[in-house]
């Protein structure tokens, strides 16, 4: 007897390439694994499941593989609130935070500048970014499918989009994030939370237009860069309001 694996929504894009073009998947069990350790053979991390259904009743990633069964795999739905516990991870997050990796290193910049708290490091490999989780538990955005199928990440994505504000829409579609409140209140360059800064304190570090045109200034603490309102706060406003 064989077991059949039917995968729903777009998860079908992330098999390998050789899996594809069939769906369901139908094939004999071979050896003794778990449902998790199956759909990542076949390219798929567990990241991107938010449903794993076996003959229709709700089952775990530790789901032993026997002949017979069909699995239905369903993606993460949105809005995806990770502070509720379910079957599949039964540890949330006490809220939004991410790791991004080098493979989408930019879309920290735009994530910060919404207001999220963003963890990035050029320099960190694979290795270091998986440390960091098992501290630290968080969000884990890359464009590397194999970063993902590690043990230490509970929550991860897979980033479709390209482009670095396309992606940051992408994100805020998979999470429900319909407005920010704290846009503009973290350093891009090392995501410390900006403290105001009184104008008179800073006016020998400013050109004379911003000194005409701009009373309200924040600052870094850590790296000590000078943070106001200018045009790039519309643009950031544009992209929350999904324009």
């Amino acid at each position: 007897m064989q077991t059949c694996y039917h995968f729903h929504g777009d998860l079908t894009n992330l098999l390998r390439r050789r899996w594809r073009g069939a769906n369901p998947i139908i094939q004999p069990v071979t050896r003794s694994a778990s449902i998790k350790d199956v759909i990542e053979s076949f390219g798929l991390p567990h990241t991107e499941i938010g449903d794993l259904l076996c003959d229709g009743r709700p089952v775990n990633f530790s789901r032993p593989v026997a002949a017979g069964h069909r699995f239905d795999i369903h993606p993460v739905p949105a809005p995806w609130d990770v502070t509720r516990p379910t079957l599949l991870r039964p540890h949330p997050l006490q809220g939004l935070g991410f790791v991004v990796d080098i493979n989408a290193g930019r879309l920290a910049r735009y994530l910060r500048m919404a207001g999220f708290d963003t963890l990035y490091e050029p320099s960190w490999d694979n290795a270091k970014i998986l440390q960091v989780l098992q501290l630290e538990p968080r969000i884990l955005l890359t464009r590397s499918l194999d970063l993902l199928k590690w043990k230490q990440v509970e929550f991860g994505r897979y980033i479709r989009a390209e482009a670095p504000v396309d992606q940051l829409r992408e994100v805020l579609a998979l999470f429900g994030v319909v407005e920010s409140r704290h846009s503009l209140s973290r350093c891009l360059q090392c995501n410390t939370v900006l403290q105001p800064v009184p104008k008179q304190e800073i006016l020998h570090r400013l050109e004379p237009l911003t000194i005409r045109y701009v009373d309200a200034f924040s600052i870094c603490g850590r790296c000590d860069k000078i943070y106001w309102k200018g045009s790039h706060a519309t643009g950031m406003q544009r992209v929350l309001e999904g324009r």
